[in-house]
């Protein structure tokens, strides 16, 4: 493919494609929109798009980047000369795009992007609403979600409220057609609800959510169940939280009993995770270890078959999710291995968050226990421990927070749990361990079990 004139290598401020302040390299092949005419431009926009989806859900947000804005470029041209042809498929990449850029956490950019789908969607549904506004409640509920990531909380319900009410209707005409779309709408109005502060609210959505979905909507069902149970847990309701978080587990469960390894393992891990820091919570430290032992495993068992998926983001926080947790149950030292694990990877993929967890984790682990600590560091990678492991007292540091995103009232786009850009202050990343640590060891170290502490793992509606 020729590459563009000199006089289109430069994209724009904001194009009519709805691009956020960014410019195209004319250097980069997927950015370059001089493909075939017609209906072989189009497919090649989905192929981008569908790249920058498979990127974004490995955590590899930078690369999903040029994919997902040079799809935008090519259908936001074919838009320009066949609206009603190419528009829905553009208000799909645009929704794409506004996904990438928030899982790199460009909030603002992801914003503009997502505000760029509503209004086309509107334009839209004002031409024909029968047939266009289900893709109009779809970028509702995708602004929402933006606006909440980027702390405009205000804006950010009332979106959703709107979104709710467009999916209601929805439902009211097509009940098994829209029912998932309105659960998945109410939980996402329930989460940024409960993030801030209104509770009971949050609660009444979620029954509701559930109530609309059955066994075959088992993926929407269990995340709905637990991030009500986390809700449940912070205002104390513990037992209840507990139950709820154990249906997620079961629902997660069911299909890997007759399935080879595959994304229901990530699914049942994560909600493993869940369980695990709730119990933890709960001051029930032997169950809880248990929970993430399995959750590691799942997660070792999938990088095993396909190595490449040990680098993805979720995959790092189980490890330091775990290190918590065993911290929790007075086992410092059998910490270290996991929580290594979780700082190599947090440092090569830029995860700020999964950093800052695992080396406060480990700074607390070294002050309770600092022989065996450096001990098992060496054992694990290599290496002597690093000095900043014991460079702060215990008390001096604060208790990691394995849901960080409570803010947002949902995990980031790229499975870490971040919260608001000014929730915490910056730190420099840590040092990496060696790559001698895998996967496979962390989930094969059996150590002597120890007594439960009292401190434990905050919890919230967010795993």
């Amino acid at each position: 493919m020729p590459p563009l004139p000199a006089s289109q290598q430069r994209i724009p401020v904001e194009t009519e494609s709805g691009l956020p302040l960014h410019e195209a390299s004319p250097d980069d092949p997927s950015s370059r929109t001089a493909a075939p005419p017609g209906g072989e431009q189009r497919d090649r926009a989905t192929l981008l798009s569908d790249r920058a989806r498979q990127l974004g859900k490995a955590g590899r947000h930078a690369e999903a980047s040029a994919p997902a804005r040079a799809a935008v470029r090519i259908l936001g041209d074919l838009t320009e000369r066949d609206p009603a042809e190419h528009a829905p498929a553009l208000v799909e990449a645009l929704r794409a795009l506004a996904a990438v850029l928030a899982g790199g956490r460009q909030y603002a950019d992801a914003v503009k992007v997502a505000d760029h789908a509503v209004l086309r969607a509107r334009r839209l549904a004002a031409l024909d609403v029968r047939h266009h506004r289900p893709l109009l409640a779809a970028t509702l509920r995708d602004l929402g979600a933006r606006l909440g990531d980027a702390g405009d909380s205000d804006r950010a319900l009332a979106v959703l409220h709107e979104c709710v009410e467009a999916y209601r209707t929805l439902a009211a005409r097509a009940p098994e057609r829209h029912r998932t779309g309105l659960a998945d709408a109410l939980d996402e109005f329930a989460g940024r609800l409960a993030a801030t502060g209104q509770v009971d609210e949050a609660l009444s959505l979620f029954d509701e959510a559930a109530r609309l979905l059955t066994a075959a909507d088992a993926d929407v069902l269990a995340q709905v169940t637990m991030r009500q149970a986390n809700l449940l847990a912070r205002v104390g309701r513990v037992d209840e939280a507990l139950e709820r978080a154990r249906s997620a587990v079961a629902l997660r469960r069911a299909p890997t009993e007759s399935s080879t390894p595959g994304p229901a393992d990530d699914a049942l891990a994560a909600a493993l995770q869940g369980l695990g820091l709730l119990l933890s919570g709960a001051g029930r430290h032997d169950r809880a270890v248990e929970a993430l032992e399995e959750a590691v495993a799942l997660r070792a068992r999938r990088v095993r078959l396909d190595p490449v998926l040990a680098r993805r983001p979720e995959v790092a926080v189980t490890y330091a999710v775990y290190g918590l947790v065993l911290i929790s149950a007075d086992r410092p030292a059998d910490a270290v291995p996991p929580l290594a694990a979780a700082l190599g990877v947090g440092n090569a993929l830029d995860l700020p968050q999964v950093v800052d967890m695992a080396t406060d984790a480990l700074v607390r682990a070294h002050a309770a226990e600092p022989v065996a600590v450096r001990s098992r560091w060496r054992a694990a990678t290599g290496e002597d421990a690093p000095a900043w492991i014991g460079g702060r007292r215990a008390r001096e540091v604060p208790a990691p927070e394995a849901h960080a995103a409570v803010a947002s009232g949902r995990p980031a786009a790229d499975g870490t749990m971040a919260p608001e850009p000014s929730a915490r202050p910056p730190k420099p990343p840590a040092p990496r361990p060696s790559g001698r640590l895998t996967a496979d060891r962390v989930a094969g170290e059996r150590a002597v079990r120890r007594p439960p502490p009292p401190r434990r793992p905050r919890s919230d509606i967010d795993v």
